[in-house]
């Protein structure tokens, strides 16, 4: 499709673009060779270069097919430019319109509103409808009667808005690609307004003028596009429930955690929010969007893609966590490793805003991730990682983290209601659009209840004040009021992990250590209890002394040595409590808490282990710990299971 501008406002198929650059990459080649590569047929390959003559003509280039289906190439020097732009031009897929709709709705919508607003049939909606509840099941839902709707949270709402628009805008005229982009692809200035554009700008010049941060025109498009949907947001909705971790992750990194807040709360009084959580969430957007440049990155990532592939692998083995479809993070990682492990140079113009001690007891999962990295960098190029170093593999990994969808399964509920039919389904509706991490299993009447022998879900909800030795049950009416959400909000948010993770402790193994000389001496020990008890393998103790020498655990007094979970047979948690502080790594330590867990058990309950590690490098916490830390065995878990609970 060409418009009167003569060919700018086309839109390019992928494989076109694709074309664009194997000619790019491949400036030799013939119609045969092209094919090849593609793995397309020769006519495709001259129907495509056909298809793009006006294109290419419009900025100087002409391609002409020449006897032995050779290429004759004029204006080549412009092919770079043509690809950079070709990108923009990339046919916008009905796929990605819904789901761009979606995000600028916070209720349900039928198929012929979603068939209206992006001038196609009804049937067409229908027809692609299964395949994209099948591809985001846990973003979108569909209720029959209803329509679908969104139920993403609000940060992976606002991950996918920048995905899908990012490749479509350059950052040179802000204000001018969306509005092309309004008119090639999308009606998006019909949710955004000029006014939040403006905010936007406004927002990143003063972000521009902020030598710390020193973000990439790739980073200021994404803070940019995050900026202009945040903004629709907080106008279209009525509360925009960030959470609060964004508030213990900054408070986390001590060093700069002033600086970060100064200038997030200025953005913040330029977009007219005032939301605590979004100010924290500001500043995480200003940690993970700092990047290193670098030119042709995509044959480097090609060049790096064995080692990244063996960190992906060797992470997904030892944590059951996996990162191969993340190419934002394989990039983040290949430029990282290139520039530290290979160049060597680029880093030393870097200095860290924040502490090793800071990034490690704030992100466990993501610093775990960085060990097994460090490790697999050492081994492929003879290279120690250093613990500034550390820090950046951690942010890349967190960052991956946060982008991964929500690996816990979702909360399921029972709706038990003697109002009716109409009454449960509308409890059921309000509770799942309120809560994304929640399903409701079923809804029944109080004499189903009654009869049902086994209960298979998590919590109950009831009309009537029903008992249950099995599980918990919260009295609830028909209208759910504040006080009612807010007793439902506090079980989601707590009570399943904080019941697990007391049920650990509870049962947990407490070893007593009269004299030990030195670390490796009481991990020999904690793990030869583990073993007696066949609760781990022979080889746990290397890893954990291996694990211990990349980075130590201890933190004030105490210390969280931990090994390979591969060699965990059941997952148990042991406490040494030492008579005598013994010197660790950089402090005394009195209590050492050694988690096994087992590859099972860390799959299933990701935000478990996260949640114990964050509680223990708390220092009020470990206050706590020293003044129960005497008690006798059975007395000692109780208090420490109430401490870590609450």
């Amino acid at each position: 499709m060409i418009d009167s501008d003569g060919g700018k406002h086309m839109k390019l198929i992928r494989r076109q673009v694709n074309l664009i650059k194997c000619i790019i990459e491949n400036p030799n080649a013939g119609i045969k060779e092209l094919s090849g590569i593609m793995n397309v047929s020769m006519q495709t390959v001259k129907s495509d270069l056909q298809g793009m003559r006006d294109f290419m003509q419009t900025y100087g280039t002409t391609i002409e097919i020449i006897s032995g289906n050779r290429l004759c190439i004029y204006g080549i020097e412009n092919l770079p430019y043509i690809l950079r732009v070709s990108k923009l031009m990339l046919e916008f897929s009905l796929e990605k319109q819904i789901i761009l709709l979606l995000l600028f709705s916070n209720t349900f919508v039928v198929l012929q509103d979603i068939a209206d607003t992006l001038y196609v049939s009804k049937s067409l909606t229908e027809k692609i409808m299964p395949a994209l509840l099948k591809k985001y099941p846990e973003e979108l839902e569909s209720i029959r009667h209803y329509g679908i709707r969104c139920i993403a949270s609000p940060i992976e709402k606002r991950s996918r808005f920048v995905e899908i628009i990012e490749p479509y805008v350059q950052g040179i005229d802000f204000p001018e690609e969306l509005k092309q982009f309004h008119l090639r692809h999308f009606p998006i200035l019909h949710y955004i307004t000029s006014h939040d554009i403006e905010k936007g700008m406004n927002a990143l010049n003063y972000v521009q003028n902020i030598s710390t941060f020193s973000l990439t025109d790739e980073s200021l498009c994404q803070l940019f596009l995050q900026i202009i949907y945040i903004l629709f947001c907080h106008r279209n909705q009525e509360k925009v429930l960030i959470g609060p971790m964004f508030s213990d992750i900054i408070h986390g990194i001590r060093r700069k955690e002033k600086e970060y807040l100064t200038s997030a709360n200025t953005i913040c009084s330029i977009m007219d929010i005032h939301d605590e959580n979004e100010k924290f969430y500001l500043c995480y957007l200003f940690m993970t969007l700092r990047k290193q440049k670098i030119s042709n990155s995509t044959q480097l990532i090609q060049a790096m893609s064995d080692v990244v592939n063996e960190i992906f692998q060797k992470i997904h083995e030892q944590m059951s966590v996996d990162f191969s479809n993340d190419h934002e993070l394989a990039k983040g990682l290949s430029v990282h490793i290139y520039t530290t492990v290979l160049r060597k140079d680029l880093l030393k113009t870097f200095s860290p805003d924040y502490s090793w001690y800071d990034i490690m007891h704030q992100y466990p999962i993501g610093f775990e991730m960085s060990t097994i990295a460090a490790k697999v960098i050492l081994t492929k190029f003879s290279y120690k990682v250093s613990t500034d170093e550390m820090i950046y593999l951690t942010l890349h990994f967190q960052s991956g983290i946060e982008r991964m969808k929500n690996s816990e399964k979702k909360l399921h509920i029972l709706v038990v209601c003697h109002y009716g039919m109409a009454a449960a389904i509308l409890i059921a509706t309000k509770v799942e659009r309120i809560f994304h991490n929640v399903e409701i299993s079923d809804t029944i009447s109080i004499q189903c209840f009654l009869q049902m022998k086994t209960i298979n879900a998590d919590l109950v909800l009831s009309t009537e004040n029903i008992k249950s030795q099995d599980i918990p049950v919260i009295y609830i009416t028909p209208l759910l009021t504040q006080n009612e959400l807010k007793q439902i909000s506090y079980f989601v948010e707590m009570h399943c992990i904080n019941n697990l993770l007391a049920l650990f402790i509870i049962h947990s193994i407490v070893l007593d250590i009269e004299n030990a000389n030195s670390r490796n001496e009481v991990i020999t020990q904690a793990v030869t209890v583990l073993h007696q008890n066949n609760l781990v393998s022979e080889d746990y103790l290397e890893s954990c002394i291996e694990r211990e020498n990349i980075s130590s655990t201890d933190v004030d007094s105490i210390a969280i040595p931990h090994g390979n979970p591969d060699f965990v047979k059941e997952t148990k948690l042991l406490i040494v409590r030492l008579h005598e502080p013994l010197y660790w790594k950089s402090s005394y330590v009195s209590y050492v808490f050694m988690f096994a867990i087992s590859k099972k058990q860390f799959t299933e309950n990701f935000a478990l282990f996260s949640t114990f590690y964050k509680k223990l490098v708390d220092s009020s916490i470990r206050t706590e710990i020293k003044k129960i830390g005497q008690e006798d065995v059975k007395k000692f878990k109780k208090s420490l299971a109430h401490l870590l609970s609450l």
